[in-house]
C-alpha cells in the first residue's frame, strides 16, 4: 500500500523557498510512507526534493554533481503518492546539467600554531569525497590558490587537509607537480560550460580575472559608453570646471563642509560653510530653497564625482579613454545574454519592449554576499542612467543622509527610512525610472537580494535605519481592497549592502519613448600609456646622504642684503620635564655699521618644535609677538603702519623656519632677541636625549681665516624634573650640576662656545619603561592639562619568546604602483623600499609585491586596488609569529570599505605599517589603514628628505617589535559636571616595545587614566595616576596640549568616515584657533603678529631680562662641577673626567 511509495528511500529536502505548512505537509508525507530524511548529501542518498534548483547552495550543488544525485520538484512527491509508485527519477530530474563528471582537484586547509617542523607531502592524508570520515569543511571560504588541468576521461578526486597556510602551499605545489607527471596539462582558462561546477569561491575569482581582459564585444562597448557619456553628461551641465579638475581630497572636504552645515542651526556659519564648499565645487546649478534638500543633492554629486574621478585613475587618467579602458575601470563584469538562453526567458516575461539584457557581477558583492541569510529572492531597482556609473562600479549605497526631516526631500530615504529599495513588479519600478538623454532607453537594475528574515509592516516609518531587532529586511505591503496598509505598493527593504548581489542590467523602453540613435566609436583595444620617467634607476646613494636644508639656511639677525648682524652673545634657559622641553633663546646682537639697518630675523626651526614667543628689545623699544587670526593679523599690521606704529608681520616661509621683520636698528644699537620653543626629547635604547641645534648661535665667519672675529658668549643652563630616580647623566659641554634623586639643575662652565655640532645633554631613568601621568594647573583659571607616557617593554614581559605569537614572521612590502603614484612618487617609494630593506633584520622572511590593477610590466598603471593582495595575503596567514606590511602608496584607494574591513579583520597575525608620499596624498586613509592595521604611519615629505632615514629606522625598529593595539585611553574624572576630555591624538596608534608614546589631554578634575590595549591577542589594562611629585603648576604642560591637539587637527585622524573626519574639522575650526591665541602657538589660521610697546625707561637692561627667566628648581644646594665628556655623543676621542665635589655647605633651615 501507500505505506511503502518511499520505503529504502533516503531523501534530502531542501525547500527553502516554500511557506512553513506546505514543508511540513511535505515532511509528513514523505516520513508516512516509508522515507528516511537526511540533512546531509551523501552516496546513500536517493534522490533531493527543491523547489529549484537555483535554491541549492553551490556546496550542495556540488555534491549532487559529484555523487550524481537526482534532483526532482515538490511536484514529484505529489506525483508518486498518486500513482502509488516511485516514478522514474531520469524524466523528472530538474538538474541534468549536474549530472555529468568532471575533473576537479581541490587543495584545502585551515590553519593553527604548531612547533617548528619540515613539511612532508608523503605523511599527508588524501581524501576522496566520499571517503568516510572526510573532515568537515565550512561551505563559505576563499580561494587562495588555484589551478586548472585538462585530461580527458579521468575523474581526479584528492582532498588534503592541512594544518597551516604554510603546508597548503607546499602540498598545492606538490599536487601540481603530481598531476603534471600524471600527464595533465596545464590550462590557463575554465571552459565557460565548466565554470558552472566551480564552487562560488572560484567563480568569483575567475569573475575578477575576466575583468582584466582585452576584448570587448560590440554590444557591451556601446552600453559602457552609454552610462559613461550620461554620467559624464549630467557632470558637465552642473559643473563650470571638468571634473578632472577635481580632487578626490577636495569632495572628502566638501562632504565634511556639507555634513556640518547639515548639524548647524546659526544662519551665518551655515552661509560660510556653504560659500566654502561653492568655492571647492563651482557649480552651474541653482541651490533649492531648503537646505536639508541643498545638501542631500549635493551629497549626491559628490558621490558622482567620487565615481568618476575614482574610475578616471583606472583609466590611467588618459584624457580620451577607450571603452575597453573605460569598461576595466568599473570593475564590473558586464556580458551580454542572448535571447536564445534560458535566462533571456526568465527575466524578458516583462511587459515592457527589450532592448538588451546584460549579466553583472561585482566580485566585491561575490565575496561579501550574505548567502547564508537565506531567502533570496530576485528584485528590481530603478534609478536614472546617470548613477549607473556608479552603481556598476561601486554597488548600490545606503543614502548618505539618515536625518528624520529628510524625509520629505528625496524619494531614496523613502517610507522605510535610509535603506536601499527594491520591488518584485516592474510597474513599481517604471514609476522610479526616467529615459535616458544619451538614447532614450531605460535601465532596470535586477539583484539577488538575501532577504532573511523580514518583517512585514503596513505603516511608513522613515525613521528605519536598520532591520528591526531579529529581523535582516523589512517589506512594505502594499493596501488591496481586504487590506488596509499606507503602501501603495509591495517595498522591499534592505539596510547593508552585503544583502544585494546584482545579477542583469535591463535595458527597456516603455510605449511613448523616443529612442535615439546612439552610435559611438567603440575602440576596444587598451591604450599603454607611455610611462618613461618610472624605468629610471633609483639612485645608488643612499637617504643618509641627504642633507638638512636647514643647515643650509642663512639665520640670525640679517639686514636687508642678507648679510648677518654680528652676534655677541647667546644665553640659553631650558626646562625638561620627562619627555617634553621647554627652551628659551636670547641672541644678542649690535649694529655695528654707521647707518641704520632694516633689519629681519630669521630662526630655523626642527620639524619637531614649535615656537610659542617672541620678543625683541631694541634701544627701549619692546616688541612682543602675539598670534592673531590670520585676516585679524594682516588688519592690525596695516592699521599699525597707517598710525606710524612700529609693527611686524610673522610669515613661517616653511613649517620649519620662523622669519620676522624687527624694523629700524640705529647706529650702535643693541638687540636683544628672545625666542621660545617647545618639543618633546628624544628616546634612543633606553636614554633620554636633549640636543640644541648649533644653527641657535649663528655666529659670524671671517671668510679669510676661516675663524671668528668676535668674542662669542654663550652659556647655558637646565632644569630637568624627572619621575624616577635620573642616573648616568652626561654632556658634551662642561658643566657644574645640582641634584637630587629626580631633580637635577645644569649649567655650563664659562669660556666655552656653540659650535656647528651644537650640544647634547643624555641620561637615563631608573624605571624608564614604567607608564607615569602628569597634571598641570593653569596659574589664572580652573584648566587642566594632562599627559600620559608611555614606553613600553613588552619583551620583558615573556610575551616575545622566539617562535611566539608576537615574534615577527615575514616582512612584506606592498609598493602601489597605481596610476596616482606616477613619476617622482614612484621614484621616491623604491628608494624608501630600498632603505628599508638594508635596514632589515637578515633572518626575516622578505617578500616585495607591486600591485594596481593593471598588473603592467612597467612602472605605475590603473587604479589602487589594495585589498586583492591584502586579501590573497589574508587567505595565506602565518602560522607562527607576525606578519608585517609596509604598505608604500599616496593612499588614493578603491573599496576603501572593503580595505579597512580586511586589515581589520586580520589584524591579529598581520599588521600594517603605512608609508605617505605624494603632496596629494590621502593622509586620512594612510593612518586609518595603520590604525586598523595595529601600525603606525609616517608621512615622508619631500621638502624634508633629511628626516627619511630616521623615519625608515623607527618604521623598521616598530616592525620589528611586539606592539599593542586597539590602544584607548580612559580618563578618570572626579566630578559628574567635568567637561569632557579634549585629547591628543584623539585616536591612538599601535604601542610598539621599547617606543615612547604621549598622549595630551585638557581634562579638568583628573589624577588617574587606563590604558587599554591588545597585546597578541590578550586585552590588557594599565592604569596610571600621578604621584604629587607629577602635580605642577603653570603653562608649560598646557602649551605643549595645545600644540598636540593642533597638530592632531592639521594631521591626525578625528573619525573613521573621511566625510566626518572633514565634518568634524569643519566644527572644531574656531576651538582650535581660540587655543593658537591663547598658547602662542601656531596653526593653519593663525600668524604672528608684532606689536611695539616703548619701555618707560627707554633702556633695555639686558642682564636684567636675562636673569627674569630662572630655572634654579634647586636654590637651596650648592653646585658640582662635572666635566663629564660623552665622547659617543660628540664623537670627539677626549677623555672622560671624573667628577670634582665642590664642597657642599649644610643649609641649616
Amino acid at each position: 500500500g501507500t505505506m511503502t511509495v518511499f520505503e529504502n528511500c533516503t531523501v534530502v529536502l531542501d525547500v527553502k523557498n516554500v511557506p512553513f505548512k506546505e514543508k511540513n505537509k511535505l515532511r509528513l508525507a514523505l516520513l508516512q510512507n516509508g522515507a528516511n530524511i537526511s540533512y546531509v548529501i551523501s552516496k546513500e542518498c536517493s534522490f533531493v526534493v527543491t523547489s529549484s534548483v537555483n535554491d541549492l547552495s553551490s556546496n550542495r550543488q556540488r555534491s549532487i554533481q559529484k555523487l550524481q544525485v537526482p534532483v526532482v520538484g515538490t511536484q514529484y512527491v505529489w506525483s508518486c503518492l498518486d500513482q502509488g509508485h516511485l516514478m522514474p527519477l531520469t524524466k523528472h530530474n530538474l538538474a541534468p546539467q549536474l549530472l555529468y563528471p568532471v575533473s576537479t582537484t581541490l587543495v584545502l586547509f585551515r590553519c593553527a600554531c604548531l612547533p617548528d617542523r619540515i613539511f612532508s607531502f608523503t605523511q599527508c592524508r588524501v581524501y576522496k569525497e566520499g571517503d568516510h570520515g572526510l573532515p568537515e569543511f565550512p561551505s563559505y571560504f576563499q580561494v587562495a590558490k588555484y589551478s586548472v588541468f585538462e585530461r580527458t576521461a579521468v575523474v581526479q578526486d584528492k582532498l588534503v587537509f592541512c594544518v597551516t597556510s604554510e603546508d597548503a602551499v607546499e602540498a598545492y605545489l606538490q599536487l601540481m607537480k603530481e598531476m603534471e607527471t600524471e600527464g595533465f596539462t596545464k590550462t590557463h582558462t575554465l571552459p565557460p560550460e565548466v565554470e558552472r561546477l566551480a564552487s562560488y569561491s572560484l567563480q568569483q575569482l575567475l569573475l575578477e580575472e575576466k575583468l582584466n581582459c582585452s576584448t570587448l564585444s560590440q554590444e557591451v562597448g556601446v552600453f559602457v559608453e552609454l552610462v559613461w557619456t550620461e554620467a559624464l553628461g549630467s557632470l558637465n551641465n552642473i559643473l563650470t570646471v571638468p571634473v578632472s579638475r577635481i580632487s578626490l581630497n577636495d569632495v572628502s572636504r566638501v562632504e565634511g563642509l556639507l555634513l556640518q552645515a547639515q548639524k548647524t542651526e546659526k544662519e551665518d556659519e551655515v552661509k560660510a560653510l556653504l560659500e566654502e564648499v561653492n568655492t571647492l565645487l563651482p557649480l552651474r546649478m541653482i541651490d533649492p530653497p531648503s537646505k536639508h534638500k541643498l545638501v542631500s543633492q549635493k551629497l549626491d554629486l559628490c558621490q558622482l564625482i567620487r565615481d568618476i574621478v575614482n574610475v578616471s585613475e583606472a583609466t590611467l587618467g588618459s584624457p580620451s579613454p577607450s571603452s575597453l579602458g573605460k569598461y576595466r575601470a568599473l570593475r564590473c563584469s558586464i556580458e551580454v545574454v542572448p535571447p536564445q538562453n534560458p535566462e533571456f526567458h526568465v527575466v524578458s516575461q516583462l511587459p515592457v519592449q527589450i532592448q538588451q539584457i546584460l549579466r553583472v557581477s561585482r566580485g566585491v558583492e561575490l565575496q561579501l554576499f550574505r548567502e547564508d541569510l537565506g531567502n533570496i529572492k530576485p528584485l528590481l531597482h530603478s534609478t536614472s542612467s546617470s548613477s549607473f556609473v556608479g552603481i556598476l562600479s561601486r554597488g548600490l549605497l545606503l543614502p548618505r543622509v539618515g536625518v528624520e526631516q529628510h524625509g520629505i526631500e528625496r524619494t531614496d530615504i523613502g517610507n522605510l527610512g535610509g535603506g536601499i529599495y527594491f520591488s518584485d513588479s516592474l510597474k513599481t519600478s517604471v514609476k522610479y525610472s526616467k529615459p535616458s538623454v544619451t538614447d532614450g532607453s531605460r535601465l532596470l537594475l535586477v539583484c539577488e537580494v538575501a532577504l532573511g528574515r523580514c518583517k512585514d509592516l503596513l505603516k511608513k516609518d522613515t525613521t528605519l535605519t536598520c532591520a528591526p531587532d531579529g529581523y535582516h529586511s523589512v517589506h512594505g505591503v502594499r493596501r488591496s481592497p481586504n487590506r488596509l496598509s499606507e503602501f501603495e505598493d509591495d517595498e522591499f527593504v534592505v539596510y547593508n549592502t552585503e544583502q544585494i548581489r546584482m545579477k542583469y542590467v535591463v535595458q527597456y523602453s516603455l510605449e511613448g519613448d523616443e529612442l535615439k540613435e546612439f552610435q559611438p566609436q567603440i575602440k576596444t583595444f587598451v591604450e599603454l600609456s607611455h610611462l618613461t620617467d618610472t624605468t629610471a634607476d633609483v639612485c645608488d646613494e643612499g637617504l643618509e646622504s641627504t642633507k638638512n636644508p636647514l643647515e643650509e639656511i642663512n639665520a640670525g639677525l640679517l639686514d636687508s642684503s642678507g648679510q648677518k648682524l654680528p652676534l655677541q652673545a647667546v644665553n640659553v634657559k631650558c626646562k625638561l620635564m620627562d619627555l617634553l622641553c621647554q627652551v628659551i633663546i636670547f641672541q644678542t646682537y649690535t649694529n655695528q655699521s654707521a647707518v641704520p639697518i632694516e633689519a629681519k630675523y630669521v630662526f630655523p626651526l626642527e620639524e619637531t618644535a614649535a615656537v610659542c614667543g617672541f620678543e625683541a628689545f631694541i634701544n627701549g623699544k619692546h616688541v612682543i609677538g602675539k598670534v592673531k587670526e590670520k585676516e585679524q593679523a594682516r588688519k592690525e599690521y596695516k592699521q599699525a603702519i597707517e598710525k606710524g606704529h612700529g609693527a611686524y608681520l610673522m610669515d613661517q616661509d616653511a613649517p620649519d623656519v620662523f622669519t620676522i621683520s624687527v624694523g629700524n636698528l640705529p647706529p650702535g644699537a643693541t638687540v636683544l632677541i628672545k625666542v621660545t620653543f617647545i618639543t618633546e626629547l628624544l628616546v634612543r635604547s633606553g636614554s633620554i636625549i636633549f640636543s640644541l641645534s648649533g644653527s641657535v648661535a649663528p655666529w659670524q665667519q671671517s671668510a679669510a681665516l676661516n675663524q671668528t672675529t668676535q668674542v662669542r658668549w654663550f652659556s647655558l643652563s637646565m632644569s630637568i624634573e624627572m619621575p624616577y630616580e635620573i642616573i648616568d647623566l652626561s654632556s658634551s659641554h662642561r658643566i657644574k650640576t645640582k641634584r637630587t634623586d629626580c631633580k637635577a639643575v645644569i649649567s655650563t662652565l664659562p669660556g666655552q662656545t656653540l659650535g656647528s655640532e651644537g650640544l647634547q645633554v643624555s641620561f637615563s631613568l631608573s624605571n624608564i619603561h614604567m607608564p607615569r601621568m602628569w597634571v598641570e594647573n593653569h596659574p589664572d583659571k580652573d584648566s587642566q592639562a594632562c599627559m600620559l607616557v608611555f614606553y613600553p617593554d613588552f619583551k620583558s614581559s615573556g610575551v616575545s619568546s622566539s617562535g611566539g605569537p608576537s615574534s615577527v614572521s615575514d616582512v612584506v612590502i606592498l609598493l602601489d604602483s597605481s596610476k596616482s603614484m606616477r613619476g617622482d612618487s614612484m621614484l621616491n617609494a623604491r628608494r624608501i623600499a630600498l632603505q628599508v630593506l638594508k635596514s632589515l633584520d637578515r633572518s626575516l622572511k622578505i617578500n616585495i609585491i607591486s600591485f594596481s590593477t593593471e598588473n603592467l610590466l612597467c612602472g605605475s598603471g590603473g587604479s589602487t586596488d589594495l585589498w586583492r593582495p591584502l586579501r590573497i595575503l589574508s587567505l595565506l596567514p602565518p602560522c607562527r609569529g607576525v606578519r608585517n606590511i609596509l604598505l608604500l602608496s599616496d593612499g588614493h584607494v578603491q573599496n576603501q570599505p572593503l580595505t579597512l574591513q580586511l586589515v581589520r579583520e586580520n589584524s591579529c597575525h598581520t599588521r600594517l605599517f603605512t608609508c605617505g608620499l605624494s603632496l596629494t596624498a590621502n593622509r586620512h586613509m594612510l593612518r586609518a589603514l595603520a590604525q586598523a592595521g595595529g601600525g603606525t604611519y609616517e608621512f615622508f615629505d619631500t621638502k624634508m628628505k633629511h628626516t627619511w632615514t630616521e623615519k625608515v629606522r623607527a618604521q623598521v625598529q616598530r616592525m620589528e617589535s611586539p606592539g599593542c593595539r586597539s590602544v584607548a585611553v580612559k580618563w578618570q574624572q572626579f566630578s559628574p559636571t567635568a567637561p569632557p576630555p579634549v585629547q591628543a591624538p584623539s585616536q591612538l596608534h599601535a604601542l610598539f616595545s621599547d617606543c615612547h608614546s604621549l598622549v595630551y589631554g585638557f581634562v579638568p578634575h583628573c589624577t588617574q587614566a587606563t590604558l587599554f590595549g591588545d597585546l597578541s591577542g590578550q586585552e590588557i589594562k594599565t592604569m596610571v595616576s600621578t604621584t604629587e611629585l607629577q602635580k605642577t603648576k603653570g603653562t608649560f604642560l598646557h602649551k605643549l596640549t595645545a600644540r598636540a591637539i593642533i597638530r592632531d587637527y592639521e594631521d591626525g585622524i578625528l573619525s573613521n568616515s573621511e566625510a566626518e573626519h572633514e565634518g568634524k574639522k569643519a566644527e572644531l575650526k574656531s576651538y582650535i584657533i581660540e587655543l593658537s591665541k591663547e598658547f602662542s602657538i601656531l596653526s593653519q589660521f593663525t600668524s604672528f603678529v608684532a606689536i611695539e610697546e616703548r619701555l618707560d625707561s627707554g633702556f633695555t637692561d639686558i642682564p636684567k631680562i636675562i636673569s627674569e627667566e630662572d630655572v634654579d628648581i634647586l636654590p637651596y644646594m650648592d653646585w658640582t662641577e662635572e666635566r663629564l665628556m660623552a665622547a659617543d655623543i660628540i664623537g670627539a676621542e677626549e677623555d672622560v673626567w671624573v667628577t670634582t665635589k665642590w664642597s657642599i655647605t649644610t643649609v641649616v633651615i
